[in-house]
């Protein structure tokens, strides 16, 4: 490492945890003060009825997601009375906890509030890591990019696990470099603490945090020659893996509330599973083998609801995901959706940023330094493990790529800032720094639908969905029409609010393929995404909705709702 290097990893600020937390609370503020701006998106009344199911003593319809967030999210409204509904769907029970008194707004804030907390472990996180890497000012610099990133602030602000995940999913990566550092017991448990927490917390840790870890072994390996591999050190590296599997496994079982079943469907024990093993065809019906493998499979499996919810989360992979890209709809995804969602989702700053700390750590690192190229490790490993993936639904399910990105920014911002730097350089690095800061105030409220300047300003031609529109304006809509004196619509919205609630005038549904006169209001996940599913089922090339394409919007709702005004005489041109 050169001198100018180590001066700036050793570099130490006064002040500094004060600075980091006000950082944090600059962040925590500004996702409150969204709050009571948005009403419920997609998936929440879902996570909030599985948390508020789990707490009551049960997590059935719900395993597909892990339980971590959803208790985190289900907890306020638990605490503040919200009934056990035990309605089929989670959907349904989630509205009914939502409306419960008909304090709405109020039981949202409660259940987004839960998520909060994920948001400050994150930050921290990042910063002690940044700090333990390279240095006090980088890390300050990384806390305040990463708390004020748009992707960031919105998906910390809503009761979904993506924000859970993050924080989980970066603990467990710090603490396993610290861990290959300094492999003793003490580090053994807080590695199997994290990976439970991890695993507990989103699926997509089964997926990401193997890639990552292979690829910080592989830097390990061709970084670190000396690195003692005697049977020794084999045996205690071994008693500390133990160590730490055997944590996270009694963690994840406790996140389960310790629940066992057996692997297979009640109807298809034994005979139909052992037939399907061939134990039947190679040893006879009368078999001892026969027997002990029909006990095996009606023994209850510790953590089978895991095993459960891995194998519906793999379904529902396999049969892909409706998602939309650059006005191409598919069920199958693009190996490229998540480079383009990177791409136009985060500030171009920011971008600017990485790269120039990415250029600057492989130009001035030393050759035994591998820490320092972790984090660029695990976003490539990152962004290879999404390509071939069919659930292309959104910036979210990248989200904890973004600490990686913001230690690495930070440190390019450091070098940039050196007292030894040329004029102009310095002068770069504020540059950016401000546009960066612009771009991410001009955002507020609107973090959900935030898109640089390479979307411009035409969004909906890129990406839609949780992305876009996620249902979250359906408020600002009944504030819209209330101003505008509306008394009548037709509405094609996009979200799961029961839209009879939130004060909407005389409204009827618009109907596919069905030109009308009027006041209308479109979701642009309806247009875009419902509308192109109307069209394959009902075997048409051209999407439901898309003859309103050819009218102005009277206004936008927020930045996902369409409000158009066509007089009859419209519709009349049009029909001929």
């Amino acid at each position: 490492m050169s001198l100018q290097t180590r001066r700036v990893v050793n570099d130490s600020l006064p002040g500094s945890i004060f600075v980091v937390l006000l950082l944090i609370g600059i962040g925590v503020a500004r996702i409150v003060l969204t709050y009571q701006v948005f009403t419920q998106t997609w998936d929440e009344p879902f996570h909030i009825a599985c948390g508020v199911r789990w707490l009551h003593g049960a997590f059935t319809g719900c395993l597909e997601q892990p339980p971590l967030a959803l208790v985190a999210a289900g907890i306020g409204p638990y605490l503040d009375g919200a009934p056990d509904p035990g309605l089929a769907s989670p959907w349904d029970e989630g509205n009914a906890i939502l409306y419960n008194r008909n304090t709405y707004m109020r039981n949202l804030t409660l259940a987004r509030v839960g998520i909060l907390p994920f948001f400050i472990i994150a930050s921290v996180v990042l910063w002690l890591w940044t700090k333990t890497v390279f240095g006090e000012p980088a890390a300050l610099l990384a806390t305040l990019l990463f708390t004020s990133l748009p992707p960031v602030l919105a998906h910390a602000g809503l009761a979904t696990t993506d924000m859970a995940f993050t924080a989980c999913f970066l603990s467990a990566v710090y603490s396993f470099t610290s861990w290959l550092r300094q492999p003793n017991l003490h580090r053994g448990l807080l590695l199997g603490l994290c990976l439970g927490f991890a695993v507990l917390s989103k699926f997509s840790t089964f997926v990401f945090l193997p890639a990552c870890v292979f690829g910080i072994l592989v830097l390990l390996w061709l970084t670190k020659p000396d690195f003692t591999t005697t049977k020794a050190t084999i045996r205690h590296l071994m008693r500390s893996v133990l160590v730490s599997f055997m944590l996270a496994s009694a963690l994840i079982w406790a996140g389960y509330r310790f629940s066992a079943s057996p692997l297979s469907n009640p109807k298809d024990r034994p005979q139909r599973v052992v037939r399907l093993l061939g134990v039947d065809r190679l040893f006879g019906e009368q078999s001892k083998l026969r027997e002990l493998v029909s006990r095996l499979i009606e023994a209850p499996i510790p953590g089978s609801h895991l095993l459960e919810g891995l194998r519906v989360l793999r379904a529902h992979n396999a049969v892909g995901h409706n998602a939309y890209l650059l006005g191409e709809n598919r069920r199958d995804g693009w190996w490229y959706f998540f480079i383009v969602v990177l791409g136009v989702k985060t500030p171009l700053a920011f971008l600017l940023l990485f790269f120039l700390g990415v250029v600057y750590l492989l130009r001035e690192r030393t050759h035994n330094n591998w820490e320092q190229l972790v984090p660029i490790v695990c976003v490539i490993s990152m962004l290879i493990c999404t390509a071939p993936s069919r659930l292309n639904l959104g910036v979210r399910h990248l989200l904890a790529i973004y600490p990686m990105l913001s230690m690495v920014a930070g440190y390019g911002l450091t070098v940039l800032f050196r007292p030894d730097r040329r004029l102009v350089l310095v002068a770069a690095a504020t540059g950016l720094l401000l546009w960066y800061s612009f771009s991410s105030t001009l955002a507020h409220p609107d973090y959900l639908t935030y898109f640089n300047e390479l979307a411009g300003g035409k969004p909906e031609q890129i990406l839609v969905g949780s992305d876009l529109d996620w249902g979250q304006d359906l408020q600002r809509l009944s504030e819209s029409l209330r101003e505008l004196g509306i008394k009548d619509i037709k509405l094609a919205y996009f979200g799961t609010a029961d839209v009879s609630r939130h004060g909407l005038p005389h409204f009827q549904p618009l109907l596919p393929y069905q030109p009308t006169d009027g006041w209308i209001a479109i979701s642009e996940s309806a247009l875009k995404i419902n509308g192109d599913v109307i069209a394959r089922r009902m075997g048409r090339s051209v999407r439901a909705f898309d003859w309103l394409e050819n009218y102005k919007p009277v206004r936008h709702i927020g930045r996902s709702i369409r409000l158009y005004y066509l007089p009859e005489t419209e519709i009349i041109k049009q029909n001929h």
